[in-house]
């Protein structure tokens, strides 16, 4: 029997798209949590008017008073008191002016059935909040109070148990925090307590380390940690996928991957081409990376993803794309490895960073919109930010660096 099929009218048929982009998780600002605003007066009276006298300058200064001595001295009947001399200490914030944009033709614009201009907005909205977090980031994961149980970053081993996040680890850092008379938030449940920021593989290597999780179910379960928000000791834990992970910047894999990518890669690609696949396997994780950060210097483009199927040299792979790609654009030749990654956790409070802005554009930046051109034949969005973030005393910081049981 005759009958017109799909097949037959392939031409007449057509795709049928959604018009809203599908979006993946939210990328708010998570470091900035550390950070508090400080004015002319005090961190705490961050105004518009000193905060706008403080952002005049490329340097914002923040000065400290040393504390009396303790008095052990009885007072004599005859001789007065010997004054004591009180010294001072500065630690300078750089600020700076931060931004970035995207440009779209009207005609493109007039032409396309998506949302596209108001998703342009939500892109450049998300970049400036990661973009100024990252700002506290990088003043965060740096300074000389550091726990790493291996000798350096690059000898962080995650086939080594004790290069894990442990809970004896959090008991010594308590101790030391404590020590430096550190502020802490009031937490009703545990007194005073202090914040720990990681991600949620270090999440689970703590709470299945020691005796933990025995106490936790039976002597005090609101302790148990559930990768979400959890307490130990004195700490609150913050479970998120926004934790620094230095991607490859440790030891290398027992199943030793290191080639090079063989072409460059958009993002949200699916797939990449490598120089050689040797070693590699569906499940894996691979690094693609811009440099190792193997010091304080950072490369927020860096990222890991998973193989998902392997034809040759060409890797399927599943990453944090909105669509399971790749996040960024990577350039031929860049580092593909299986190295150990460096996992972050910080320990401290809020105040233990302090930050600075310009009121005219705002504390989170400012979106401007404009058509550009004689005839207005291009729209450009940006977001801008003048301010700066800086570690105040040393000893408001902890970082823990090690490795995680999910790549052993």
């Amino acid at each position: 029997m005759a009958v017109t099929q799909t097949s037959t009218l392939s031409n007449a048929r057509r795709i049928q798209y959604k018009p809203d982009y599908i979006r993946s998780g939210r990328r708010g600002r998570v470091y900035d949590q550390f950070a508090t605003p400080i004015s002319k007066d005090s961190p705490a009276s961050a105004g518009a008017e000193a905060m706008a006298q403080l952002s005049q300058g490329g340097t914002v200064r923040v000065n400290y008073l040393s504390d009396m001595q303790i008095g052990t001295t009885s007072l004599s009947e005859t001789s007065d008191i010997v004054p004591q001399t009180l010294v001072d200490a500065v630690i300078d914030v750089t600020v700076d002016m931060y931004g970035e944009a995207i440009q779209s033709s009207e005609k493109m614009l007039i032409e396309n059935y998506t949302n596209l201009g108001r998703e342009h907005i939500f892109k450049v909205g998300m970049n400036a909040m990661e973009s100024i977090d990252n700002l506290s980031l990088e003043a965060g994961l740096q300074g000389s109070l550091l726990q790493r149980v291996a000798a350096s970053r690059v000898l962080t081993d995650a086939g080594t148990a004790g290069h894990r996040l442990l809970d004896d680890t959090v008991w010594w850092l308590t101790a030391r925090l404590a020590g430096f008379n550190v502020p802490q938030l009031m937490d009703p449940s545990i007194g005073g307590a202090w914040m720990a920021l990681t991600d949620a593989f270090c999440i689970h290597d703590v709470s299945t380390a020691g005796d933990l999780v025995n106490v936790a179910q039976y002597q005090k379960g609101a302790i148990l940690l559930n990768q979400e928000l959890g307490k130990l000791g004195q700490f609150r834990f913050i479970s998120t996928g926004k934790s620094k992970i230095f991607y490859g910047a440790g030891a290398e894999n027992g199943t030793d991957v290191d080639t090079t990518l063989d072409g460059a890669v958009t993002a949200l690609a699916t797939t990449i081409v490598v120089a050689a696949n040797t070693n590699m396997a569906v499940g894996m994780w691979l690094n693609i990376t811009e440099a190792k950060e193997t010091g304080n210097t950072f490369y927020p483009h860096n990222e890991r993803v998973k193989i998902a199927a392997v034809s040759g040299t060409t890797i399927t792979v599943t990453g944090q794309g909105d669509n399971g790609g790749l996040r960024f654009a990577h350039a031929s030749g860049a580092t593909v490895d299986q190295d150990d990654s460096v996992h972050t956790c910080l320990f401290g409070f809020p105040g233990s960073l302090v930050k600075v802005w310009a009121p005219s554009i705002g504390q989170y930046g400012d979106i401007v919109i404009k058509q550009q051109g004689l005839a207005n034949t291009w729209d450009s969005i940006a977001w801008k930010h003048w301010g700066g973030t800086g570690r105040t005393a040393e000893k408001l910081l902890y970082r823990w660096e090690g490795s995680v049981e999910e790549e052993a």
